[in-house]
């Protein structure tokens, strides 16, 4: 490989304009999408300003067993002997404007409801798991799990806070929804289908290679531009997710845990609503990574770019659709579910392998299964590499 093929490399996947037609797209899609709830009334009025008022009224231990008398179903009425004026004084300026006036009442009954249901269900898992191992002798592989997943719960103590605002859970669902990782992966579809079978059909193979040495050129002149192209198209399609939603919801006043969202409640992970979308970007980047070297593998053995767009479409597709289907057991997998938790959509949004502790049993060992999902896929990528390397060899010494 030289600088020379290189930039040629990369100036044949650069200068497709379908890929500038459809990144525009795609992107004007995600901002369409977002930009509905710039004027929101769920938007624009938050009980995030009386914050430190309403956490030091749900730490009452009293207003908390109350609460779960009512089986959390709590009105406003029955909330307000446990709640400052304050919190009414900045509800009832809005008085002369009825929706958002009974919009924050409602949203204040909701949340605080929610929120004492949250921690109960975790401090109850934690209790039950307690229970089922306490003088236990027994060591079965879901008992394992267990333990596993307990020892995580005590090591990481998570604190769950109130939850006032929607950016925080749509900062998450950037790359839980489906939509958006799978416009990631199919833009990276589009410019490297035909980055090998494009020199079958312009007749353009047999020029370039020559010697052993100049097809071992020819591959690497093409993996580089693959991986430029995967981190270029991610980080572009991120950042514009990110960046609308942060419009959209003006920002986020508090970086609260992701155990306060509505849908991770259970989860081991101690970090914050922020640390948990980087991970989704770095998951979406490895799964680009792996997505792209399948795609270039099924390229070298194929004469037309439709071949690897719809095998290669169809495999994420698939696999994605069978992952949102198939119910992912608690604790353990299993091998139905397995195929659905080792997708690449599953290394993209994390939500379902960390949202209660999952574990998958790895040859006797218990490894949580979000990580036996980056090593299934990174040998993945590394086969589809020596694959795509030797189809590429082979086929230019037939020639």
């Amino acid at each position: 490989m030289n600088r020379t093929m290189l930039e040629t490399e990369l100036y044949k996947i650069f200068s497709k304009k379908v890929i500038w037609i459809s990144l525009l797209l795609f992107l004007m899609l995600s901002v369409a999408l977002k930009i509905q709830w710039v004027d929101a009334i769920s938007t624009n009025y938050t009980l995030e300003p009386v914050r430190a008022q309403l956490t030091q009224a749900v730490n009452n231990k009293e207003f908390q067993v109350y609460v779960r008398k009512t089986n959390y179903r709590c009105t406003i009425e029955e909330m307000s002997p446990f709640l400052p004026n304050s919190v009414f004084e900045y509800i009832d300026q809005y008085h002369n404007e009825e929706e958002v006036h009974r919009f924050l009442y409602r949203d204040l009954e909701s949340i605080i409801n929610n929120y004492y249901e949250r921690m109960d269900r975790r401090s109850n898992l934690i209790a039950e798991l307690e229970d089922t191992l306490s003088g236990t002798t027994e060591h079965s592989t879901l008992l394992q799990a267990k333990k596993l997943l307990l020892e995580q719960y005590q090591r990481n103590p998570v604190s769950i806070e109130l939850n006032l605002e929607r950016s925080a859970n749509n900062f998450i669902d950037i790359n839980h929804a489906a939509l958006f990782p799978g416009l990631i992966m199919l833009l990276i579809l589009v410019g490297l289908a035909g980055i090998y079978s494009d020199e079958s059909v312009y007749g353009t193979q047999a020029v370039i290679l020559t010697t052993q040495k100049g097809r071992q050129g020819v591959f690497f002149s093409k993996l580089c531009p693959m991986t430029i192209y995967v981190i270029f198209v991610v980080i572009v399609m991120e950042t514009t997710f990110f960046v609308s939603t942060a419009l959209c919801y003006y920002g986020t006043n508090t970086t609260i845990s992701a155990a306060s969202t509505f849908g991770l409640s259970l989860t081991p992970f101690d970090g914050s609503v922020y640390d948990f979308c980087m991970r989704q970007v770095f998951g979406t980047l490895l799964a680009g990574l792996v997505f792209g070297s399948l795609t270039i593998c099924i390229s070298v053995y194929s004469k037309h770019a439709l071949i690897p767009f719809f095998v290669v479409g169809l495999f994420y597709g698939g696999t994605a659709i069978y992952a949102n289907s198939v119910p992912f057991p608690d604790y353990l997998s299993t091998l139905h579910s397995l195929p659905g938790e080792l997708s690449l959509f599953m290394l993209q949004t994390q939500v379902e392998l960390v949202q209660t502790g999952h574990y998958t049993n790895l040859f006797g060992l218990i490894l949580p299964t979000l990580a036996v999902n980056v090593l299934f896929n990174l040998i993945l990528m590394g086969l589809s590499l020596i694959l795509c390397y030797l189809g590429y060899v082979r086929k230019q010494v037939k020639e």
